[in-house]
């Protein structure tokens, strides 16, 4: 059945199925709301999971008083003020119960920028610990079969965007311009975003110079012109001003976007360029690959491997990240969009994911026989 004909609300016990409680952390975000079957029909029942408001986070004063309602824990992220022994606490919290622990590798680096070395004894503390681990792409599993000796179950990441968005007629080069959109944020990058925005805008001053129209577009967070912020960076946003101008560009200073808003963005723009990212994996290709806009992230990363895209190499001065871009960009000029999701294929895919789970926590509590 199409997953644009209207659909029956099932409830958890559906044909019969045991429901499974599993505690999912953390409990908020666009990742852990799909990892469910679309109709609600897997039996499987998150209630940490909360689609507006942050529901509560892994540790151990929530477990010792909740350890009791669930059948499984699920994380796929930690709080960063967590200490590794905190950590290691929490989880034994969890064995001790005899509840089975999955841990999902879905960033194998600090996501935040800050402290990766905190994060990754965080890490060396809970995936050993777990009954059973799940990563979303071969190549962060090789990581993690490396680091630990564990065999992840590979999933991958559901689709970002919803089914009505994603059946969106898109046009190519819509205004006749091929626009280009880059979005740093609070600058906060694990590479240099002025060195960036120099190879992105010399590499569009030649497809310009070769008669080629585009038109870029550069967002940053308010915080980077709010003094009392501690990204607050006037002379970094003003010389990338003067960068993105040259080229016929703008920028634009605005609060993080909404859902939404971040969608009807990304469904404006002919290729994102994604700069380099913290963490491994990013619901950034999932949503370009929903709204058919082509996708350019740093090749040194498992995101790149989520979904189809290209990629350029950030790793070198930026003569080297222009060269990188420039065939890049040139590429995607030609070959327009060629990687629009599937709605059906992803619906089948979350249900897939959503079965691939209901079945490890089945077995994992003995349900499987």
């Amino acid at each position: 059945m199409s997953p644009s004909r209207r659909r029956r609300r099932a409830s958890p016990a559906w044909e019969g199925r045991k429901r499974i409680i599993v505690a999912t952390f953390p409990g908020r975000g666009l990742y852990a709301r799909h990892l469910g079957h679309p109709e609600g029909v897997d039996g499987v029942h998150r209630p940490t999971v909360r689609a507006q408001h942050a529901g509560p986070v892994f540790g151990r004063s929530w477990l010792v008083r909740h350890l009791d309602e669930v059948d499984v824990v699920h994380v796929h992220g930690l709080p960063s003020r967590l200490s590794a022994e905190e950590v290691a606490s929490a989880a034994d919290e969890i064995r001790e119960s005899g509840k089975p622990l999955v841990v999902t590798g879905y960033h194998l680096s600090d996501p935040t920028g800050r402290a990766d070395q905190d994060f990754r004894a965080q890490l060396d503390a809970l995936i050993p610990r777990a009954d059973a681990v799940v990563t979303l792409t071969e190549s962060a599993a090789e990581e993690m079969r490396h680091r630990w000796q564990v065999e992840p179950i590979v999933l991958p990441h559901p689709h970002a965007v919803d089914f009505v968005r994603m059946r969106q007629e898109r046009q190519r080069y819509r205004s006749g311009e091929f626009v280009v959109g880059a979005h740093l944020a609070g600058l906060n990058l694990p590479t240099d975003p002025l060195r960036l925005v120099m190879a992105l805008t010399a590499a569009i001053g030649r497809l310009q110079s070769a008669g080629r129209r585009i038109r870029l577009s550069v967002h940053l967070h308010e915080t980077v012109l709010d003094p009392g912020a501690a990204g607050y960076s006037p002379l970094l946003v003003r010389r990338i001003e003067e960068l993105v101008r040259a080229r016929g560009g703008l920028v634009r200073v605005h609060r993080p976007f909404t859902e939404s808003q971040l969608w009807d963005h990304l469904f404006s723009l002919d290729l994102s360029v994604v700069p380099g990212l913290h963490g491994s994996h990013s619901v950034w290709p999932e949503a370009c690959a929903d709204l058919g806009t082509q996708a350019l992230l740093p090749a040194l990363t498992h995101a790149a491997t989520q979904r189809p895209c290209l990629v350029y190499d950030d790793s070198g001065e930026a003569g080297a990240v222009a060269e990188s871009l420039h065939t890049a960009l040139t590429t995607a000029i030609e070959q327009g969009c060629l990687w629009r999701a599937d709605p059906e294929e992803r619906w089948a895919e979350r249900v897939k994911v959503a079965e691939s789970l209901r079945s490890l926590y089945e077995r994992l509590i003995g349900e499987d026989a």
